[in-house]
């Protein structure tokens, strides 16, 4: 994929061939991420590609850039919406929809990284309640139980501080 441009504004400066090539790399590279957080291909391209745009797209102009179908990328904004990845916006007298990347992506982003590993706590709770107090495999389980309450603990402080760093960054009355 090659990102392309669409001319020079203060919005959208001018950009290198290798600048180019960077940046469609990084937004493959964002694809192949999300896809591990549980989000389509397409949808982590999309969240890459709304990253490094400096302004609000339409979902013509994405499917155009990233080179997938409108429908493709029509259903996974619907996912994204929804996952709050990204935030429909209209701009003053154009009824077409643009997107542009959620201020709450990197929070929920981490909330999807703590939605994926709570059931190995769930999973090892269960295995344990079955075992013999004795059993060689209480260690291991009782291991991963602590461990996901430690990784648990970190992501909501990393959360919290997030959040509050958010607020401090956004002033007073946002």
């Amino acid at each position: 994929m090659e990102l392309e441009s669409s001319g020079e504004s203060a919005d959208n400066p001018p950009s290198k061939g290798e600048d180019r090539q960077t940046l469609s790399q990084f937004v493959e590279n964002m694809g192949l991420l999300y896809q591990d957080y549980g989000v389509s291909r397409i949808g982590g391209r999309i969240v890459g590609y709304l990253l490094v745009t400096p302004r609000p797209v339409s979902s013509e102009e994405m499917a155009e850039a990233l080179q997938v179908s409108r429908s493709s990328v029509s259903t996974n904004l619907r996912t994204l919406l929804m996952a709050e990845l990204v935030e429909k916006v209209s701009l003053p007298g154009d009824r077409v929809d643009y997107y542009v990347l959620s201020d709450l992506a990197w929070q929920n982003t981490l909330e999807m990284r703590l939605a994926a590993i709570l059931p190995l706590k769930e999973l090892a709770e269960e295995g344990l309640e079955g075992l013999h107090p004795d059993h060689p495999a209480r260690p291991r389980l009782q291991s991963l139980m602590d461990w996901v309450g430690m990784v648990e603990s970190i992501l909501q402080r990393t959360r919290d501080e997030w959040q509050s760093r958010s607020e401090v960054l956004a002033g007073p009355g946002s």
